[in-house]
Formats: structure tokens, C-alpha cells, sequence
């Protein structure tokens, strides 16, 4: 059965700058599920403090959570989540081409998020360049080691570190047969090289580790990522495999043995174009009758802006992806997407239409209206949505919402039959201080997802 979850956010948020890189930022929320939100964040060129804070006032709520970080080129610590070299280390193979942890600095970076990653640190006597860590481990046990990140001349840099855990063992779940072998205890020492080389319009990044448990055999994994740009076209190719004795620093093996990877990004004022493709070989089961499974994704997006008659424009939109399972008996379970819309801006007035097909969703259509008007600095819009699920339900959705911007004021209001927002921010107050208020409701089904 359907529920509505209101939630009502006051926030007070302000920056205070000077002639120095000098800023601070206060705010402050208050949610009926979340409870209170608080944070607070200090930058002074280089250095950064942040504090943030999580209260609840219901019985359900947990108790009080409090993160602190420090961050500056030589010291690191709170809530850190690994980058770079340590990254792919802790999930090799879960990344495609095209990802920032092929061009991350190796090292730690702070976590502000609620739940945030254990509170460790980073300790570098030579700044980014070499540093020594210590960090607990999500599911217990802990980590500790050292990482060095040395670039000799510009385009040409190595980088790595080495470092030992000791993670707690783990039992085989009921569906034992289908995974690997559990995690049998021990220390695991793991080591990561990474060499980057760019030249011109060309960058090539290589990526080599391993791991060795104390009662656990050997592994290693291995990425080589490639990037090509030539103007607004950009190109991404990555490779890399790992075998399955190889374990994560905190015990966990590889799920996948091969990943191929390519996205091609092709963007300018007129229009954008985004196509990738992957292909990721399963590691198989220990158990005596192992399989061998494999994941074929393809997606592309296309958008496009064309001149019409007059000052009119016509807006194109297209979209689509489809992803393929398939098992060693030569079983597969395909299931696809696609998305294409067409739409007219002659201002102040725009009107789209799309439509949707996916193979577990069936047929979706929406349509989009919006006018706005701009005068003397002050802008209103309307725009209203109309969605149609063809699914078993056939569910119906529809939006509403209306915007008043002026250089003091700014409000805005949506409804639709799964949710009403209303949000006024009012006049700057003196030193940069704006308040803000925030009202909204929300129908979440008995699974606790929204509702279509």
C-alpha cells in the first residue's frame, strides 16, 4: 500500500571570503526520517577542514554520528576512501573506460557521505609525492601500508604502494556453490604499480598488482586504459584481467576474470554523441561443477540542437543500451532499453515528445511543456509532464511545476500525483548568508521505492 513520507528541510548556508583562498560554509537540515543534518566546511588554499553531523529524534534513528576530515598536502584524516592505484586494487576489473581512477593521484581522498568509509590516515612527509596510511577495514580487521607517487617529467609518471591486512574470515553462505571459496582468515600483503605516459592528444595508463595471503595463494590482476582526443572527439579503450587466487585488501576475491572496454564522446555546441560497449567474462566457481558466465552491454546516446525557422530550434534526442547474460551452456538473458525524442524551443516556449521501450517495462510515452519569460532580470516558467507506463499496472504520472527567479528571490513549486515540493530561498541576508526552506512529500511504495 502506498505511503506519503513528507520532509521538511530548513537550511542555512553562507561563504566568507577575503583577499586570501580563504572560505567557510555553514548548514544546517532538518528531515523527518533523516533527522538533523549538520555540516561545516573550511578552506584555506590547500587546507581543508570538514565537520558533519547526523542526529536522529525517532526511536528508529540510530544514535548521533559525527565525521571529521582534515585534509592538506601533507596530512589526511577522518573518513578516507582510497584513489587511484589503492582503488583499483580494492575492486579490480569494476571499472570501464572512461573512469577518473585511471587518472587519480594514488592515495586517499575524504568521505563526507552518510554512512562515510572508516576514519583512517594519510600521512605524507613528502607532499603527494611519498606517504604512509592506516585505515580499519569496513568489515573489520585493518589496514596499513605505504604509497609513492613520483612524476619525473611533465607526461611521464609511475606510481604505487604496498601495504598488509588482516581482514576477518568469512563463512560460505547458503549458495556456497555458486561463489568462490570463502575467505579463510590470515594477513594479505597487496602491491600495486602504476606507469602513465601522455603525449600530445595520447595518454596510456598500465596497471599491475598482486596479492599474497598468509594462507591464501597467490593472485594478480593487471588494467592497461588508453585515452585519444582530437578536438570535441574523445576515445577510451581499456583491458585487463585478473586471476582468481587474487584478493582485495580487505579479503573479498575478483568476480570478474576479463573486462574489454570502449566509449567513444563526441561533443560540441550543437549536439553530443556517447557510445560505449563493454564485455565482462565472469571468474568461475571452485565448486566441482564451475560455470563460466559473461555480461554484454552496448549503450549510446545522441543529442542534437538544429536551427528552424526563425529563432526556433528543433531538439532531437536518442538513446538506448542492451545488456546480455550469458552462461557456459550457451544460455543468455538479454534485456534492452530505448529512448528517442523530438522537441521545438522558439522562446519562451518549448514543447517535447518521447517515447520509451524497454523489455521488462514495456512502453512508456512522455511529454513535456514549458514557457518561460524573462524580463529586467526577473524569470517565471511553467512547464508541466504527462508520463503513461505501458506495464501491468499502466500507470499514469503527472508533473506541475512553476518557478519565480529574481536577483533577491527564488521560489519554486512542483506537484504531481507521486510528489509535492515547494521551496522559497529569501532575500541574501548581510555577509553571505541565505536561509532556505524546503517542503516536500513523497508517495514510496510497501517495498519503499517511489511509485511509477
Amino acid at each position: 500500500m502506498p505511503v506519503w513520507r513528507a520532509c521538511l528541510i530548513l537550511a542555512v548556508s553562507g561563504t566568507v571570503a577575503s583577499a586570501s583562498p580563504f572560505s567557510l560554509q555553514l548548514s544546517t537540515a532538518l528531515g523527518w526520517n533523516s533527522g538533523v543534518l549538520q555540516r561545516c566546511e573550511l578552506r584555506a588554499g590547500d587546507f581543508r577542514f570538514a565537520l558533519a553531523g547526523r542526529s536522529g529524534f525517532l526511536p528508529v534513528e540510530s544514535g548521533p554520528e559525527i565525521l571529521v576530515g582534515l585534509s592538506s598536502p601533507w596530512l589526511r584524516a577522518g573518513p578516507l576512501s582510497p584513489a587511484g592505484s589503492l582503488r583499483e586494487a580494492c575492486n579490480p576489473l569494476g571499472f570501464l573506460a572512461g573512469s577518473d581512477v585511471f587518472v587519480q593521484r594514488t592515495g586517499f581522498v575524504l568521505d563526507e557521505s552518510f554512512p562515510a568509509q572508516p576514519s583512517g590516515i594519510l600521512l605524507m612527509p613528502l607532499a603527494r609525492s611519498l606517504g604512509v596510511f592506516y585505515r580499519p577495514l569496513a568489515g573489520g580487521g585493518e589496514w596499513f601500508g605505504c604509497m609513492a607517487s613520483v612524476f619525473h617529467r611533465p607526461g611521464i609518471g609511475a606510481e604505487g604502494f604496498l601495504s598488509l591486512s588482516d581482514p576477518p574470515a568469512r563463512s560460505a553462505g547458503e549458495e556456497w556453490i555458486n561463489l568462490h571459496a570463502s575467505f579463510a582468515g590470515g594477513r594479505i600483503l597487496t602491491a600495486a604499480a602504476r606507469l602513465l605516459v601522455e603525449t600530445g592528444p595520447f595518454g596510456i595508463g598500465a596497471t599491475v598488482g598482486a596479492s599474497r595471503g598468509e594462507i591464501s595463494p597467490p593472485g594478480s590482476f593487471c588494467h592497461l586504459h588508453a585515452a585519444a582526443r582530437a578536438g570535441i572527439l574523445r576515445f577510451y579503450f581499456l583491458i585487463g584481467c585478473a586471476d582468481a587466487g587474487y584478493l582485495t585488501p580487505s579479503g573479498e576475491p575478483s568476480a570478474e576474470a576479463q573486462v574489454a572496454s570502449a566509449a567513444l564522446l563526441l561533443s560540441d555546441s550543437h549536439g553530443s554523441i556517447d557510445i560505449r560497449a563493454s564485455r565482462v567474462v565472469d571468474q568461475s566457481s571452485f565448486a566441482v561443477h564451475s560455470f563460466l558466465a559473461s555480461r554484454s552491454e552496448a549503450s549510446f546516446k545522441i543529442e542534437t540542437t538544429l536551427p528552424a525557422a526563425g529563432e526556433a530550434l528543433l531538439l532531437a534526442r536518442v538513446e538506448g543500451g542492451t545488456i546480455i547474460h550469458r552462461d557456459v551452456e550457451g544460455g543468455w538473458d538479454p534485456a534492452s532499453r530505448f529512448f528517442a525524442a523530438i522537441g521545438a524551443r522558439a522562446s519562451p516556449l518549448r514543447l517535447e515528445v518521447g517515447a520509451a521501450c524497454a523489455s521488462t517495462e514495456g512502453i512508456s510515452t512522455l511529454m513535456t511543456a514549458e514557457a518561460s519569460l524573462d524580463h529586467r532580470g526577473s524569470r517565471a516558467g511553467v512547464e508541466g509532464r504527462l508520463l503513461h507506463l505501458d506495464t501491468d499496472a499502466r500507470a499514469f504520472s503527472t508533473g506541475f511545476s512553476f518557478r519565480l527567479e529574481r536577483p533577491d528571490l527564488h521560489i519554486a513549486f512542483s506537484a504531481g500525483l507521486d510528489e509535492l515540493r515547494f521551496c522559497a530561498p529569501a532575500r541574501d541576508l548581510p555577509h553571505g548568508i541565505r536561509l532556505s526552506l524546503e517542503w516536500k512529500t513523497r508517495e514510496v511504495s510497501e517495498w519503499g521505492s517511489p511509485s511509477p
